[in-house]
C-alpha cells in the first residue's frame, strides 16, 4: 500500500469511526470463502481496490470509507497470525492483535488481564448455570365421556349422587442432578400418581461415576410404595457398540439380572438388545432408522408377563413441526397415537395427540418448558368405533388448525409486528447510516457492473435483472412480469432522491414513502441489483456458507435481528430464472433449478 493510500485509509477512519469499529465479517467483505487461499484474497482485494480507489472516484468520502474497508480486510487475512486470529476471535480480535504490535506493553497486558477475567466470569456463569439440572414429567388426567356419551353423563349423575365420583388421575415425576466432581453425579428422584382418590409415591437416591472414558458405574435405592435397589454397568465394548449389566432387587420379588446391548448397524441404523434374566424373564429387541426428514423405530418385547410389538414414524414437516404416529399391540391390549409437536421457541414445544385404544378414545396435550414435560390426556368416550375415531383423528386437528390460523396466527403476528417496528425504530439510526454506506458503495461499482452487465448481454450470459437483500416474504413469485417482491421499491437516500422529480413520484408510502422525512423507517429490505452483479466472476456468483451475506460490498443490514433472505432474479442464455436464499446460506448461480416455468418468461429485453 503507498503512502497517499494509507493516508485515505487514515483520513477515512478518522472521518467515520464505525469503519474501523464494527464487527466486520472480512471474508464477506472480499468476496472470498473462509478457505480462501493467499491468491485468492489478493486478487479479490484487487479487483474491487482498483475499481473504488479514490483516485478514480468523484465521491472521495464514500471512495474513501469504501478502500479503507477493504484494505482493512486484507491487511489482516493476507497475513497468517492475524487471520489465525480473526477467524478465532473475529475482528476485534483482530484489531487488537495489531493493535499490540505498536501499543505499549503495559497496555497489552491489561487488555489481555481484563479479556482473561471476562472469560472466567463467563466460565464462572456457566458452571452455576449448570451445577443443578432439574428436569420433570407431570400428567393431569381427566374423563370428558359424561360430555360426549349420554348414557355415562347419566350414571355419573346417579352414581355421583350417591357416592361421589372422582374421575381424575395425577402422575407427578421430578429429578435434580448435582455434579459433584468431573466424574461423579448424585440425583434423586421424586415420583407419584394418583387415581381414584388413592395413590402412592417413591423416592429415588441415585449416584452415578465416570469410572474411565469407557466405563460408568451407576446406583441408586428406591423406597415408597415400592422399595428397590438397582447397581448398573456401562462400557463402550467397541466404537459401535455399548453394553450394560444391571443387578436388582425388588421387595417381595427377589434379585433380577438385565443385559443391555446396543450398536450401531449402518450409518443411520441403531440397534438394540435387551434379557431379563429374572425375576420375571423377558427379552426385547428393536431397531431405529432415520433417513432425510423421516424416522422409523420398531421393537418386540417376548416374556412370561407380557408380549408384543410397538413401532413408530416420525416425520419433520417443517422446521418447527414434526408429525408422529405410534402403533402398540401385545397382550396388554392395542393402542395407536397419532400426533404433532410444534417449536414455538428453543425453550418451548407444543404437542397434541389422538390415542385410540381398547379403553377408548383420548386426546392429550403436551407442553415442553425447559426440560419441563406436563401432559393433559382427556378421555372423550370408553367406546370405541369406527365413526368416532374417525371424528377423534379428524375434528380436532381441524379445529386447531382453524384456531391456529384464524386466532393464534394474526395475534402473534400483531405481536412479533410491533416488536419489529420497535426495534427498526430503535435501530433506525445505525440502520439508515449502514444503508447509505450501501448505496454509495454500489454507486461506486455501478460503471463496473454495468460494463460486466454489457459483455454479458452481448454473449447470451449471466445478467441480473433484480436483487434485494432483507426481511420479505420468502414465497416464490407466480404472476408474470411482477416485481421482485410486492410494492418494491429501491431505497435512495433523501439527498439523492431530491435531484429529480422522477426520484420523488417513485416514493411508496410506508417505509420508503417519505425518505426525507426524519421519522420514516427505512425499508427492511435493499436493492443489491448492482452489488450482485458486480460478484459476477464471467458468468458465475457464488455466496458462500458462514460467510455474513450482510457484509458483502455493496450489502448491508437493513433490519438487524431479523430472518433475512436474497432473492435474484437473472437472465441467463436467454431464460428467466429467480432463486431464493436464507441469508449467510450457500448458493451459486446460474442453476437449471432456478429456471421460471414458461408461463413466467418475459422478453429478453437485450
Amino acid at each position: 500500500m503507498t503512502d497517499r493510500e494509507r493516508e485515505w485509509t487514515s483520513s477515512s477512519s478518522d472521518d467515520d469511526s464505525s469503519v474501523r469499529s464494527r464487527a466486520r465479517d472480512f471474508y464477506a467483505v472480499l468476496g472470498v470463502r473462509p478457505d480462501a487461499s493467499a491468491d485468492d484474497i489478493k486478487r479479490a482485494y484487487r479487483a474491487k481496490a482498483q475499481t473504488v480507489h479514490p483516485d478514480k472516484s468523484t465521491n472521495a468520502r464514500a471512495s474513501a470509507r469504501a478502500f479503507a474497508t477493504l484494505s482493512e480486510a486484507h491487511e489482516v487475512l493476507i497475513d497468517d497470525e492475524r487471520r489465525a486470529v480473526y477467524d478465532a476471535y473475529g475482528a476485534e480480535g483482530a484489531r487488537a492483535g495489531a493493535g499490540a504490535l505498536s501499543a505499549t506493553r503495559a497496555k497489552t497486558a491489561k487488555e489481555l488481564m481484563d479479556e482473561y477475567a471476562k472469560a472466567k466470569a463467563r466460565e464462572a456463569k456457566e458452571e452455576a448455570e449448570v451445577k443443578l439440572n432439574f428436569a420433570g414429567t407431570y400428567v393431569f388426567g381427566f374423563s370428558a365421556a359424561h360430555l360426549v356419551e349420554r348414557e355415562i353423563a347419566e350414571r355419573r349423575k346417579r352414581y355421583t349422587e350417591r357416592a361421589g365420583l372422582d374421575s381424575t388421575h395425577v402422575s407427578l415425576s421430578n429429578s435434580m442432578e448435582i455434579p459433584l466432581s468431573e466424574e461423579d453425579v448424585a440425583y434423586f428422584v421424586t415420583q407419584g400418581s394418583m387415581r381414584g382418590g388413592r395413590g402412592g409415591g417413591n423416592v429415588i437416591l441415585g449416584w452415578r461415576r465416570a469410572v474411565s472414558p469407557l466405563t460408568s458405574v451407576d446406583v441408586n435405592a428406591q423406597t415408597g410404595t415400592t422399595s428397590a435397589a438397582t447397581a448398573t454397568i456401562t462400557r463402550q465394548l467397541t466404537t459401535h457398540t455399548t453394553g450394560a449389566i444391571s443387578y436388582n432387587y425388588i421387595a417381595q420379588q427377589g434379585l433380577g439380572l438385565s443385559l443391555t446391548l446396543q450398536r450401531q448397524l449402518f450409518a443411520q441404523t441403531r440397534g438394540q438388545l435387551t434379557w431379563n434374566v429374572g425375576p420375571v424373564g423377558s427379552m426385547s429387541t428393536g431397531a431405529s432408522h432415520s433417513f432425510g426428514k423421516n424416522a422409523v423405530k420398531c421393537d418386540i418385547t417376548v416374556g412370561l408377563a407380557a408380549m408384543g410389538v410397538s413401532g413408530s414414524y416420525v416425520r419433520q414437516l417443517s422446521e418447527k413441526s414434526v408429525c408422529r404416529a405410534a402403533v402398540k399391540a401385545g397382550t396388554a391390549g392395542m393402542e395407536m397415537e397419532v400426533g404433532t409437536t410444534n417449536q414455538l421457541n428453543p425453550d418451548t414445544a407444543l404437542g397434541f395427540s389422538v390415542v385410540i385404544s381398547l379403553r377408548g378414545l383420548t386426546l392429550k396435550f403436551r407442553m415442553n418448558r425447559q426440560g419441563q414435560r406436563f401432559v393433559i390426556p382427556v378421555l372423550l368416550t370408553p367406546f370405541v368405533s369406527w365413526r368416532k375415531s374417525l371424528m377423534a383423528l379428524t375434528l380436532p386437528p381441524i379445529a386447531l388448525a382453524m384456531l391456529r390460523y384464524f386466532v393464534v396466527r394474526p395475534i402473534v403476528l400483531s405481536y412479533v409486528r410491533k416488536r419489529q417496528i420497535a426495534a427498526r425504530e430503535l435501530n433506525k439510526r445505525v440502520v439508515l447510516a449502514d444503508m447509505r454506506a450501501a448505496y454509495e458503495n454500489a454507486q461506486l461499482i455501478e460503471a463496473a457492473a454495468a460494463k460486466k452487465v454489457r459483455a454479458a448481454r452481448a454473449r447470451g450470459g449471466l445478467v441480473i435483472e433484480a436483487a434485494v437483500f432483507g426481511a420479505f416474504d420468502p414465497r416464490p413469485n407466480k404472476i408474470k412480469g411482477a416485481p421482485i417482491i410486492p410494492d418494491f421499491t429501491p431505497w435512495i437516500p433523501p439527498q439523492a432522491s431530491m435531484k429529480t422529480e422522477r426520484d420523488a413520484s417513485e416514493r411508496t408510502e410506508g417505509y420508503a414513502s417519505a425518505p426525507e422525512s426524519p421519522t420514516a423507517l427505512p425499508p427492511p429490505y435493499l436493492d443489491v441489483t448492482t452489488a450482485t452483479q458486480f460478484m459476477a466472476d464471467g458468468d458465475t456468483i457464488n455466496f458462500y456458507e458462514n460467510v455474513t451475506t450482510a457484509e458483502l460490498f455493496g450489502f448491508c443490514d437493513p433490519c438487524p435481528g431479523e430472518d433475512k433472505y436474497l432473492r435474484i432474479r437473472y437472465r441467463y442464455r436467454s431464460s428467466l430464472h429467480e432463486v431464493t436464499a436464507k441469508a449467510d446460506s450457500e448458493l451459486s448461480i446460474p442453476s437449471s433449478k432456478h429456471r421460471l416455468p414458461d408461463i413466467l418468461q418475459t422478453p429478453d429485453a437485450a
